[in-house]
């Protein structure tokens, strides 16, 4: 019995040891906690965030108007069920003039006209020239070639040019190709832009064709052969015969 008793008193003693250990990691715990959270708070309340001086911000904006370029044609084959509309997030630089923050708005979506002068030209969609000059060659293309002619029955390679630049920037050109050389000012080829006229001697001594540089080496013109098309300069034909390139003067664009 003796021995009994000992036994009990000290798993008496050792359960109360345990409870008084279990209790106070417990208090320290809820104490931890408790100061955990205060800290946080007092930091929070004691110093805002600042804004970053060097980026510009986003903030939404409700009610954002459609954007159009109206520099690109129309897809035909891209047939929307419903408008298509910018998100309604802009910088704070663009919330007066209502431009979407190039980054989180895709562009518009590349035309038919695009992706068929991409193939045509062998270049990026992005590379492509203005819109409003393709829109103006694209009828054009097939058309037979007729000497002195200047309709869609029929049409020579200064008229050609002449009633593009004309229909496209309101320049009156000359009507021949060698007025029209002359008319230029002289380029580098190794300085080409679009827009830019290729003159060549196809006959005899003097400027006998023309036509307008559109990038990648290729220009638009109207052939005896085969009638308006685009060509390669870099094609041995043209190269033997290339005179120089010349750019119409600024004073001559009457619409921007």
């Amino acid at each position: 019995m003796r021995i009994v008793f000992v036994l009990f008193i000290c798993f008496y003693l050792a359960s109360c040891t345990f409870v008084r250990k279990v209790a106070s990691k417990t208090s320290f715990l809820k104490r931890s906690i408790q100061s955990v959270s205060q800290k946080q708070i007092d930091q929070t309340s004691a110093k805002p965030v600042q804004a970053n001086n060097y980026l510009d911000p986003i903030y939404p904006v409700q009610n954002l108007p459609v954007l159009k370029n109206e520099n690109v044609a129309e897809s035909r084959s891209f047939k929307a069920s419903s408008p298509v509309s910018a998100p309604s997030i802009l910088s704070r630089s663009g919330l007066q003039t209502h431009q979407v923050d190039p980054v989180l708005f895709p562009m518009t979506p590349p035309s038919s006209l695009q992706f068929k002068y991409a193939q045509i030209l062998g270049q990026d969609i992005a590379q492509l020239p203005d819109s409003l000059l393709l829109q103006q060659i694209d009828p054009w293309l097939g058309v037979r070639y007729r000497n002195g002619g200047n309709t869609a029955a029929g049409i020579d390679c200064s008229a050609f040019t002449a009633t593009i630049l004309l229909s496209y920037r309101g320049i009156q050109l000359p009507r021949t190709s060698r007025e029209q050389f002359r008319f230029c000012e002289q380029v580098n080829k190794s300085d080409l832009q679009v827009g830019d006229l290729l003159f060549f001697r196809t006959r005899g001594r003097s400027i006998s064709h023309v036509g307008i540089y559109l990038g990648n080496d290729k220009f638009v013109h109207a052939s005896s052969s085969n009638g308006v098309m685009v060509s390669d300069r870099k094609e041995s034909y043209f190269s033997a015969r290339y005179v120089g390139a010349g750019r119409i003067p600024q004073s001559s664009v009457t619409t921007e």
